[in-house]
């Protein structure tokens, strides 16, 4: 490269920047503009007239960095001199902006995205220092009203190939190329050095990127202090493909209106390796090239732009269809707000002439764009594409690693966390509350509601019906029932999950022969919501590796059938006994029982059980089966944390509520103490808990009128699988399966592997000698459900859902998730 081409080159990327800049700044507000100057200042300075000032030896000073003329005065008004002289060498190298930012993407409440660049010779233990400053700078940003997020990156991060985990901003188990690949199609410079890879052509790229680079480097007219280096994006492993768009999903499920266009990017990518084309590359030539910047150098135009070829060559209208609304609607979004202006303008034409390409009508247009139309109907259907978008991707990926020979990847922990965290998030089973996605949250409220028990002879489907509307409007005859549960319990807990139930909504009830009101109602779901939701649930990988398990239950005792109101009940009565058998009469109080139970995936569930002393029973029998609390004498400590009765009857419920708890109380103790044993009564029978022989279990026994112990009744054994199948193996085994996964448990026998298969039916086949490679056979295990994903069926949730694999001690009571560092 000589002189000329490097001046050539240098001002149109120059310019190419300058212009992002210049955009960005139209669109933020006068607040925002000022927030992003404060920035350098906040950073370059560690002065205690600054804030963020710091007496630890924190790193700071930018390279090339020189203030304007809004810093000038922001540091002479706190006494220091900008123009002071100042060291050779700065540890920061640039800041630079990246996502959105700049983009038609950006709105007046964009978040803003800044990488702060450090050197590579930077200490670890400094740029943990850096990156805790700049926390505080993000939380005094947002104060003054801008949502500022700072990344430290060094230098080397991606050339020397390290990543975290998928619950972080990285990879997973990639090397985080394609969040190069983001930074460097939708990034502009703040201040500091440049980027070297900007000036590499792309065939130089392709051709020997670190070569090209050493030559750069050497060039006598260049002042090599002023550039530093990320690397290339131009040669990719199928591992990175696999990795990042692993991730991608995975952050997806969670927040799929911002992910399904990267995802589908991924998927893009994936389909045409080995001569994939990423879009930072396409996006540089173009720069170099262009005489000036324009639409097709936007870094979120040329995503929509891929993404909807890569659909249309493979004829998905569905998602294609998707795409296009998610693009409008974020368009749309971007300029709510704006002052009017030429690029306003320039917008909102963009905006009419997507529209008419896409042969939307007017009414299709105000019905998506109008929030006011938003409702759960639509939501609801929204959420399906979404994640039926979501799968497509996952299945995509899935056969990418098959085809391309991805051994260790398919079989890696990663590959399993992703698939449980899909199976929890969509997975649809008898009981479990669908939750919608936290971005429609705030869309769900509805300002009335009417919940309609159809009498039991009528031709509707049996349940709780609900419409969002009047019971006195004519609406009501046309609007479509929006949720069916089978119980009073399940509607409120899915209400109030959703936020479709608020304090503000107007609720009606039309029930037959019901004892359900507005006021049980909103009781039960303020009662949920200071349970379950008095923090935020946050699900990590540790969680998912682990078999599923309960975190929370709630016991709903009287809601829809209260026994109650069944029975004359007085004083003497309830002198004699307690309100599970009072009285002569030996009268149960209890009558419906229903149980919402939160697990360590995030699933949330209601369960139903029989009316009065039977359901009763099964109640203790499941918490003994089912919950954690047993585990541990600290978890009995916490046992008002873990495990809540809420009683709704209409007389004595804190006496039903207390007797219950106790009851459940007296029957977990048993396992502190295995020498005692609990008795208690339910209605006309008495029950005795007591610890198994072998002193894994504890057990309810229901006594027999003639006492004799070979007539007693065994109610329950804590079976977690189907019971016959429960004695064939270890205690461990049995607690931990889970109903809906496949899962391997491996126990050490002489040289070899006993292994214990529990399908999803919680049915078990025991294989013993195995000698070979637990990696190799997890790899053909996952190949084989892999292989199920391309059937397209329905009927099995391992469509989706890899098994899960364990190992157990030599002790055959600890157990532990096999990973593929332990092989």
């Amino acid at each position: 490269m000589d002189k000329a081409q490097f001046e050539r080159r240098f001002s149109k990327v120059s310019s190419f920047n300058r212009g992002r800049f210049a955009i960005a700044r139209q669109i933020m507000t006068k607040n925002v503009n000022e927030v992003l100057d404060l920035v350098p200042i906040l950073i370059n300075y560690n002065h205690p007239a600054i804030p963020g000032y710091r007496d630890n030896g924190v790193p700071y000073g930018i390279d090339m960095f020189i203030p304007n003329d809004f810093q000038r005065s922001y540091l002479r008004q706190r006494g220091i001199d900008p123009d002071a002289p100042s060291s050779s060498f700065w540890p920061v190298y640039a800041l630079y902006a990246m996502g959105s930012t700049s983009s038609i993407a950006q709105g007046q409440k964009s978040d803003l995205d800044i990488w702060v660049c450090v050197s590579k010779d930077l200490p670890h233990f400094e740029m943990n220092l850096l990156a805790e400053k700049c926390k505080f700078i993000s939380s005094f940003c947002k104060a003054l009203g801008a949502d500022v997020n700072l990344f430290v990156t060094a230098e080397n991060r991606f050339i020397s190939g390290e990543y975290g985990t998928m619950d972080t901003e990285d990879c997973g188990s990639a090397q985080s190329l394609f969040l190069l690949d983001e930074f460097y199609r939708s990034s502009f410079r703040i201040c500091g050095r440049y980027i070297v890879w900007y000036m590499i052509s792309l065939e130089d790229e392709l051709r020997d990127y670190a070569g090209e680079v050493e030559k750069f480097y050497e060039l006598d007219f260049l002042i090599k202090d002023q550039w530093f280096d990320f690397g290339s994006v131009a040669k990719c492993s199928p591992v990175e493909y696999f990795g990042s768009g692993m991730w991608l999903v995975y952050k997806g499920i969670d927040h799929p209106f911002k992910a399904v266009l990267k995802i589908l990017l991924m998927e893009a990518y994936a389909s045409e390796y080995p001569n994939t084309m990423l879009l930072s590359m396409e996006l540089k030539s173009s720069v170099i090239s262009s005489r000036r910047f324009g639409l097709g150098h936007d870094s979120y135009y040329i995503l929509y732009k891929k993404v909807s070829k890569y659909l249309s060559k493979i004829n998905d209208k569905d998602r294609l269809n998707l795409v296009r609304r998610c693009f409008f609607l974020k368009l749309l979004e971007a300029v709510d707000g704006q002052q009017k202006s030429t690029f306003l303008t320039r917008r909102k034409t963009l905006l009419r002439r997507v529209a008419a390409l896409w042969d939307w009508s007017r009414n299709y247009i105000d019905d998506i764009s109008s929030k006011k139309n938003w409702n759960v109907s639509s939501l609801r259907l929204v959420q399906t594409q979404l994640q039926e978008s979501l799968l497509k991707s996952y299945k995509a990926l899935l056969r990418f690693s098959v085809t391309h020979g991805i051994e260790y990847a398919i079989t890696s922990d990663d590959a399993g966390v992703l698939s449980r965290k899909i199976y929890a998030s969509i997975d649809k089973y008898p009981g479990k509350i669908m939750q919608i996605y936290k971005e429609a949250s705030s869309f769900m409220e509805e300002e009335t509601l009417t919940l309609v028990l159809p009498s039991p002879n009528t031709v509707c489907r049996h349940g709780w019906h609900v419409y969002p509307c009047d019971r006195n409007s004519l609406d009501l005859l046309s609007t479509k029932v929006v949720y069916i549960a089978p119980r009073a319990v399940e509607m409120v807990a899915w209400l109030t999950v959703n936020n479709v139930l608020s304090n503000r909504t107007k609720v009606y009830v039309c029930g037959s022969n019901s004892t359900v009101d507005f006021k049980k109602i909103k009781r039960l779901s303020d009662d949920i919501k200071r349970f379950f939701f008095s923090k935020t649930i946050h699900v990590r990988e540790d969680d998912l590796r682990q078999a599923r398990n309960i975190v929370k239950s709630m016991i709903v005792i009287n809601f829809e059938n209260d026994f109650t109101r069944k029975f004359m009940i007085s004083n003497s009565d309830l002198e004699l006994g307690d309100t599970l058998s009072c009285g002569r009469q030996k009268m149960c109080l209890v009558g419906s029982i229903d149980v919402i139970s939160l697990n360590s995936w995030g699933e949330i569930t209601s369960h139903s059980y029989s009316d009065g002393e039977l359901g009763v029973v099964e109640l203790l029998a499941s918490i003994l089966r089912g919950s954690s609390i047993t585990d541990s004498h600290q978890d009995m400590m916490d046992f008002d944390n873990r495990l809540k009765v809420c009683s709704y009857s209409s007389e004595h419920g804190d006496l039903i509520r207390y007797d219950l708890e106790s009851t459940i109380k007296g029957i977990l103790g048993c396992f502190s103490d295995y020498e005692s044993t609990y008795v208690f009564n339910v209605s006309h029978n008495t029950y005795e808990a007591r610890v198994s022989d072998d002193k894994n279990d504890v057990s309810i026994i229901r006594r027999s009128m003639f006492r004799a112990s070979d007539d007693d009744v065994t109610i329950l054994s804590r079976f977690g699988m189907r019971p016959e199948y429960a004695l064939q193996v270890p205690a461990s085994v049995e607690h931990h399966a889970t109903l809906g996964i496949m899962q391997y448990f491996f126990a050490r026998e002489n040289e070899g592997w006993k292994i214990y298969i529990v399908n999803e039916r919680n049915e078990v086949k025991i294989f013993y000698g195995f000698n070979g490679s637990r990696a190799s056979l997890v790899n053909s295990i996952n190949r084989y459900y892999t292989a199920l994903s391309d059937a397209n069926s329905t009927k099995s949730t391992l469509n989706f859902n890899l098994p899960q694999y364990f190992v157990l001690g030599n002790d055959q009571k600890s157990i532990h998730p096999f990973t593929i560092s332990n092989k």
